[in-house]
């Protein structure tokens, strides 16, 4: 059900946020910016390998399981595809260790390839309850393995405050969630191999076969890039900032876990009209909801830097609002790029994805010797902003239904008010109790916009308690 679906999500959510809030607090304050930086690297460095490792399975399995009566004999053909991808990248990792004289140490190394393998292979039996439309069984495991890291990053810093002892959290981590995981697959006994169904897997995720390395690379070269040119506490700073506004980015993308099966079920129909109506109110609902999230954050970058973070990660202020522009922009096209993947609309953005790569590992190499961690952000952006455009473009051509409707009355109030409340805080510098009653006004009055140009009504809180069932 919907409404015990939704209500579940976000009592994980905010469950897993606050752990996940105290994790990198703690990974920040007790072991710095450089330790942090260095990990953050090693998993760059993996995660560009591991990036072949998935090829768009995860997709073709979400997009065939969310109408089986099978669900063992889906799992086990995708776990079968998986698992060859999954070896084959490890023996990658290890020869490129062998061969590249990396200055870090074996063992640490070894440790990562560990948590790639793990983290991953459990993601990808978890994934199946996504394509359920079933939260509880993946957000509680997610939420325990978080807790075990906690843990285990507590112990460490009292032992061995080393990028060792900061990999082994992870390691930590990974092994409560396969633990669990491989509990939670004996619900879908017995598993099954089917060839061909396995073709249709590939055959689906021919396009992804480029795509998804794609968009690895994008995430993860530009870190390389980073650590070419600046130092470990440099990418520390970034990795910092990406984590703290990824809080928000699990929260929308959990958001999306109902939106994407829902649009293939439409698609399967071949309702159109229902998809269209459907990615409307994804993105209206998306946007009413969020934007109040970023202009707080906005205006409490600097308290909520210097009080997740410690005072070593003060130069991390500009990453994280940067980082904020970005994760707001990606926000907006989350609906519309769910949309081209489950209306199988997906084999244009291969070349978008290439695309959008070329622009940000040549904006993050001129940019990232000269302005750090702020010019790899900008690379991103510009990467996202490009890549966004192009999906826009395509929804419209493809789908025939023009994707922002409503955009200009939903942003154009929210970012006059964040500028003018700014404007008042430099002038006057007003405490912290004043500066949060100045912000609590300001969003009332965004609202009351959003209700006066009649973008919010009573039927969307008719719904909203609806779908939460208050």
């Amino acid at each position: 059900m919907i409404g015990q679906n939704a209500l579940i999500q976000i009592l994980s959510i905010a469950l897993s946020a606050i752990i996940t809030f105290f994790t990198l607090s703690f990974s920040a304050k007790l072991f710095g910016p450089e330790i942090l930086g260095n990990l953050a690297y090693l998993l760059s460095l993996t995660g560009l390998i591991f990036a072949f490792s998935d090829l768009g399975f995860s997709r073709a399995h979400i997009h065939y399981t969310a109408h089986s009566k099978n669900v063992g004999n889906n799992l086990g053909t995708f776990l079968t595809l998986k698992s060859i991808l999954f070896l084959a990248s490890s023996f990658i990792a290890v020869g490129y260790y062998l061969l590249s004289n990396s200055s870090s140490h074996w063992l640490l190394f070894g440790l990562i390839i560990a948590y790639e393998v793990l983290t991953r292979f459990s993601d990808s039996i978890l994934i199946t309850f996504e394509a359920l439309q079933q939260s509880l069984p993946q957000n509680l495991i997610k939420l325990i393995a978080k807790l075990f890291r906690l843990a285990a990053l507590l112990f460490m810093a009292k032992i061995l405050v080393s990028d060792l002892g900061f990999g082994l959290t992870y390691l930590a981590e990974a092994a409560a969630l396969i633990i669990f995981s491989l509990w939670l697959l004996t619900r879908f006994k017995p598993l099954g191999f089917n060839q061909l169904l396995a073709n249709k897997y590939i055959l689906y995720s021919l396009p992804f076969f480029a795509i998804i390395p794609l968009s690895y690379l994008q995430t993860n070269s530009l870190v390389l890039i980073l650590r070419k040119f600046q130092p470990a506490s440099e990418v520390g700073y970034y990795s910092a900032s990406n984590q703290l506004v990824g809080f928000i980015k699990t929260i929308y993308a959990s958001v999306m876990i109902y939106f994407f099966p829902k649009i293939s079920q439409f698609h399967q129909q071949n309702n159109l009209l229902a998809i269209k109506n459907y990615a409307q109110s994804a993105f209206r609902y998306l946007l009413t909801w969020f934007t109040p999230i970023f202009m707080l954050l906005y205006w409490f970058r600097q308290e909520v830097v210097l009080l997740t973070l410690g005072s070593d990660f003060l130069p991390a202020i500009p990453v994280f609002t940067a980082f904020l522009l970005g994760v707001y922009l990606l926000m907006i096209i989350a609906p519309f790029d769910q949309v081209l993947f489950a209306t199988k609309n997906h084999r244009p953005l291969v070349l978008v994805n290439f695309v959008s790569l070329i622009l940000a590992v040549l904006a993050g190499w001129l940019l990232s010797p000269s302005f750090g961690a702020v010019g790899t952000v900008i690379a991103s952006i510009i990467a996202w902003i490009t890549s966004g455009v192009w999906h826009l473009i395509l929804i419209k051509t493809r789908l025939k239904f023009k994707p922002l409707l409503n955009f200009p009355g939903l942003t154009i109030p929210a970012v006059c008010l964040t500028l003018l409340t700014q404007l008042i805080v430099n002038y006057f510098h007003p405490a912290i109790v004043l500066k949060l009653l100045l912000s609590g006004l300001t969003i009332i009055i965004y609202f009351s916009s959003l209700f006066i140009l009649k973008l919010i009504t009573r039927q969307d809180i008719k719904y909203l308690k609806s779908v939460l069932k208050i």
